[in-house]
C-alpha cells in the first residue's frame, strides 16, 4: 500500500464556516479529506483541466428526470473511491435526499457527509 500524504494546499475562503485567515497548508488528515470531498461534489465534470472525469455533476443530476437519491449517492461514492484513496468506504456516512421546494417550483438535493466528528452538509438547487 502506498504511503498517504495528509498535506494539501489550504483552499478555505472567506464565508466558509471553517475559514482560517493566513493558513497556507492543511495538514490535519480529516480536514484534507473534507477538502477533497468538497472539491469533488462542487466540481462539474470537465472543469478540472487534465482530468475530465473529476467531479459529480450534481446540478446536472438534480435536473434529470427520474434520478434517484441512491443513484446520486452511488455517483459520489465512485468519485470518493477514485479520488480520496485514504478514505475507506466503510468509515464515513453519506446520505442524499432529493425533495421539492413548492414555493420556488424546483427540486433541492441535500447531501450529508460525516467522518469522525466532522459533518458537511450541502444543498444543491
Amino acid at each position: 500500500m502506498a504511503e498517504l500524504d495528509f498535506k494539501d494546499h489550504y483552499i478555505g475562503y472567506p464565508g466558509h464556516p471553517k475559514f482560517q485567515l493566513n493558513k497556507i497548508i492543511e495538514d490535519d488528515a480529516l480536514r484534507v479529506i473534507v477538502q477533497k470531498y468538497e472539491m469533488i461534489i462542487f466540481t462539474n465534470k470537465g472543469e478540472l483541466l487534465g482530468d475530465p472525469d473529476f467531479g459529480c455533476d450534481l446540478i446536472l443530476l438534480l435536473h434529470q428526470t427520474k434520478i434517484s437519491s441512491q443513484g446520486v449517492k452511488s455517483t459520489i461514492q465512485k468519485q470518493i473511491k477514485k479520488y480520496i484513496p485514504e478514505l475507506d468506504l466503510t468509515n464515513y456516512g453519506l446520505e442524499v435526499k432529493i425533495f421539492e421546494d413548492p414555493e420556488r417550483w424546483q427540486e433541492v438535493m441535500q447531501i450529508d457527509f460525516k467522518i469522525s466528528e466532522l459533518e458537511v452538509s450541502a444543498f444543491i438547487v
